[in-house]
């Protein structure tokens, strides 16, 4: 049996309607059939004739209609007066008592109206009860289809699919719409997205443009977060390879895309991610960089000088490059118990005499926002510019700390002594002349330098380089000089093969010096008085304490004496193999097999080691011991700091009660009174670091301390 409607429906055929009353026919029977109907009925009646037509309408058709009929229904032929008289008044009377009705009256007829309405058939599609019953859905005519609005706004977008249902896509409800509506409802998406809407948006007072602009601030902190950690791990990576002195602009670009790749570091992976192009690795970003990490190390140092409650100043100038004159300034300090050191900068000089300098250093400083009265001690090298006491830097600078004390740089003036002895020794500039010469001549020639390698194969010497002697710094003359004294025999077989080949009369001037016995017993004499000269420089370099340096200076002189002693038996005839002095007599040998017959019966008697030990070697060495007794002298002040040497606290008591009581009265005396400089007119009045009794009481406490500390 077939389920479609259209065999549940019977059909109506005009044949049916034969012999049937029609509908206004039937009604005015039944109104003519009953006149004493209930009031109610008759109410009725009367109201739905009011609203059709007036009373005298009713009667014209009622006539109508009984002429109509006698042709149907014979038996009622005509209605009778009375009866239309008795209606007539009837809905007369209705009319006028519904006008005169309370409104609870009209209340009552309405309500029977609408419980007269026939009720809505619920099997039928509509479209606004789904909505009622689903606050979510509407329809979206873009989309051609209905929408979840909570989903639309608040579902996460990495869970949105590209066909996703009332998401993404418009949906049809179909068939089964409930069954759709209530899936999607049910749903984990759905219900998170719900969440969402009820508290974020309903429950609070701020906008959607507000809520969104909130979430994309969120975003935008989250990519901010991950950009700093990148930049921090960027900068912590140059800054390593900037102490290891790797050059950052091309390497610090593949030092990053190697730990980002390779040991998959976080910090880089996740920044790369969202900035692939974004690696600040270029040039120009490495040198922001530089600037960026030297900016701030350089506010954290001056934040600890400025915090210091002294510190020592140490400035030396010299040239670049470009011959422009830079002056270096450090500082030394103390933070947290723990000695510092720290370079504070450079500053270009047009001028390099003391007034220039102190003005720089001063403005400097100044500049820096550091306390120049807080420089308790300072050091310049040894020159009269920086050390002269009349009207030198260290002078200015005590007009203005008085308290200050000057240090000298000990290196620096232990160069100078050497270098002092060319003014009494003048052979020593053509010695220094020649040093310089045979260097050049194997440095700048590659071809001449494996001459040079040649020869020393021959006489299975290992191939060594000649070494450089610096003008400036005398204490590199040493090695440079044994280098001469150990391939003497080898230079000069070289500089031969390369004149046999060239001619140069440059290469003959030159092998005529090489061949001066006086240069060459100059030579061995001051290759010999370095050796010490130079293990005390080495010293000085080192962190020695600086009370301890005329000890030092004094072990120095003593072994100087010493070596004039054996310069003088080593010329008597002791062989003493530990001096190059020693070797002279040989090295005049290779000159005589070197030079001509008429050249060796000019210069024949001229030297003997006698006379080149009390002519030469002897002076040389008093010269520099007077020097070094001249540079080296320390002031009482800086002799009283040897108190605090914990070597020399005596090892029992008795000799403890008297220990450093001298010593100590004189720092207090420097340290404990007001001290007043005049300098040019410029007076300068400081006040006391410390008060004079309380350091004197202090040290007798603190040098038990130091007993037990070395005990």
């Amino acid at each position: 049996m077939s389920h479609n409607a259209k065999y549940y429906r019977k059909k109506l055929k005009s044949s049916t309607s034969h012999g049937s009353m029609r509908i206004d026919m039937m009604l005015k029977r039944a109104n003519t059939s009953e006149p004493t109907s209930s009031f109610e009925d008759k109410q009725s009646d009367s109201n739905s004739r009011e609203n059709s037509s007036s009373t005298t309408d009713s009667l014209e058709m009622d006539e109508t209609v009984q002429v109509n009929n006698d042709e149907v229904e014979p038996t009622n032929t005509a209605v009778s007066m009375e009866s239309l008289q008795v209606i007539s008044e009837e809905v007369e009377l209705t009319i006028n008592k519904q006008e005169t009705e309370s409104s609870a009256s009209a209340s009552i007829a309405t309500v029977k109206t609408v419980d007269i309405t026939s009720k809505t058939d619920n099997r039928l599609y509509c479209a606004a009860r789904y909505e009622q019953q689903f606050p979510w859905l509407y329809y979206s005519s873009a989309r051609c289809g209905y929408i979840c609005k909570f989903c639309e706004f608040w579902e996460k977008s990495g869970t949105k699919q590209p066909c996703s249902p009332f998401v993404e896509m418009g949906t049809q409800l179909g068939s089964h719409p409930t069954r759709k509506l209530e899936k999607h409802d049910k749903s984990e998406n759905h219900q998170m997205a719900s969440k969402m809407y009820h508290g974020e948006f309903f429950n609070s007072s701020k906008s959607v443009y507000q809520l969104l602009q909130e979430q994309h601030q969120s975003y935008d902190e989250e990519k901010k977060k991950k950009g700093r950690v990148y930049i921090e791990t960027l900068i912590k990576t140059a800054y390593f390879m900037i102490k290891k002195r790797w050059a950052l602009s091309d390497n610090l670009g593949e030092m990053i895309d190697f730990m980002g790749t390779e040991l998959g570091m976080t910090q880089i992976t996740d920044h790369l991610e969202i900035n692939p192009n974004l690696k600040y690795t270029s040039h120009a970003s490495v040198q922001e960089i530089v600037a960026s990490i030297s900016l701030t190390i350089e506010q954290e140092t001056l934040e600890a000088v400025r915090e210091a409650t002294w510190y020592s100043l140490l400035a030396d100038e010299s040239s670049d490059e470009g011959n422009r004159e830079q002056f270096a300034v450090i500082v030394r300090f103390v933070q947290n118990g723990i000695v510092k050191e720290a370079f504070l900068g450079l500053i270009h000089l047009h001028k390099t005499d003391a007034e220039s300098l102190m003005m720089a250093i001063e403005t400097f400083l100044l500049a820096k926002g550091v306390d120049i009265t807080k420089a308790i001690f300072v050091g310049f090298d040894g020159c009269n510019t920086m050390s002269g006491v009349n009207s030198g830097l260290q002078r200015r600078f005590r007009n203005k700390v008085p308290h200050q004390i000057y240090i000298n740089c000990r290196n620096h003036k232990l160069a100078l002594c050497v270098k002092h002895l060319i003014k009494e020794f003048p052979i020593l500039e053509q010695l220094d002349a020649m040093l310089i010469e045979i260097w050049k001549l194997f440095h700048y020639s590659p071809k001449k330098y494996e001459v040079f390698c040649a020869v020393q194969d021959l006489y299975n010497f290992k191939k060594l380089k000649m070494i450089k002697a610096a003008t400036t710094r005398w204490l590199s003359h040493g090695r440079a000089l044994a280098r001469f004294l150990d391939r003497y025999t080898a230079i000069l077989d070289a500089i031969d093969s390369i004149y046999d080949d060239k001619k140069d009369p440059e290469l003959l001037g030159m092998r005529t010096m090489i061949t001066d016995k006086k240069i060459i017993a100059v030579a061995t004499i001051l290759c010999d008085i370095l050796k010490p000269v130079v293990v005390f420089s080495d010293y000085l370099q080192g962190d020695v304490h600086f009370s301890r340096v005329n000890t030092r200076q004094k072990e120095l002189t003593d072994a100087l004496q010493h070596l004039s002693q054996r310069f003088g038996a080593v010329a008597g005839g002791l062989n003493d193999q530990d001096l190059y002095f020693s070797r002279l007599p040989r090295l005049w040998e290779e000159i005589d097999d070197r030079t001509n017959f008429a050249h060796r019966l000019r210069n024949a008697g001229v030297f003997t080691m006698v006379q080149v030990a009390a002519e030469l070697a002897e002076p040389m060495v008093n010269g520099l011991i007077n020097e070094m007794d001249d540079a080296f002298h320390c002031s009482d002040v800086l002799q009283g700091f040897r108190v605090f040497e914990l070597a020399d606290i005596p090892s029992n008591l008795p000799d403890l009660m008297e220990y450093g009581e001298e010593k100590i009265r004189q720092l207090a005396v420097h340290y404990g009174r007001p001290l007043e400089d005049n300098f040019k007119g410029n007076q300068t009045v400081c006040q006391p670091v410390f008060q004079q009794n309380i350091m004197e009481q202090q040290f007798l406490a603190f040098r038990h301390q130091m007993f037990l500390l070395r005990n």
